[in-house]
């Protein structure tokens, strides 16, 4: 038959499993032992590696959104600046229009007016029947007669 394995008790067992850990976890230092380390170590370094790793994600993460605000800002007072400047120039415009305007109805009503003060005078003129070349401009070398 082949070679038997020798029985071994609990305690046995569980020595070779803390060993294993420990030969793992440190390994050994020139064949003397190291000291056991136990579950609430594991979980203690577990723990501290992970609030580190925690605490450096956060504080990253909130210097990015600082970072990404301060561009929004910054992005927000370039179309303001821009803003302002398109409004300053509709601000002018629309004044140089309502000028242009003023003068046009000005003009419109010179113009209105010289037609009202001359339409009767025009009127007057054909009652009269006076000779067309009163009426007409004359012409160089020669006019009208």
């Amino acid at each position: 038959m082949g070679a038997e394995i020798p029985l071994r008790n609990f305690s046995q067992v569980e020595r070779g499993i803390e060993q294993a850990l420990r030969n793992f976890a440190h390994g050994e230092v020139n064949g003397s032992e190291l000291p056991a380390i136990t579950a609430a170590e594991r979980i203690d370094k577990i723990g501290d590696m992970s609030a580190l790793a925690i605490a450096e994600a956060s504080e990253t993460t909130a210097s990015d959104i600082e970072q990404a605000g301060q561009a929004a800002v910054e992005i927000a007072a370039a179309i303001m600046k821009e803003a302002q400047q398109l409004a300053a120039g509709l601000r002018a415009n629309g004044r140089k229009m309502s000028e242009h305007l003023q003068e046009f109805a000005v003009l419109a009503r010179k113009v209105s007016t010289a037609m009202r003060d001359t339409r009767p005078e025009g009127l007057s003129a054909r009652e009269h029947r006076l000779p067309p070349t009163t009426l007409l401009p004359s012409q160089e070398g020669g006019g009208v007669h």
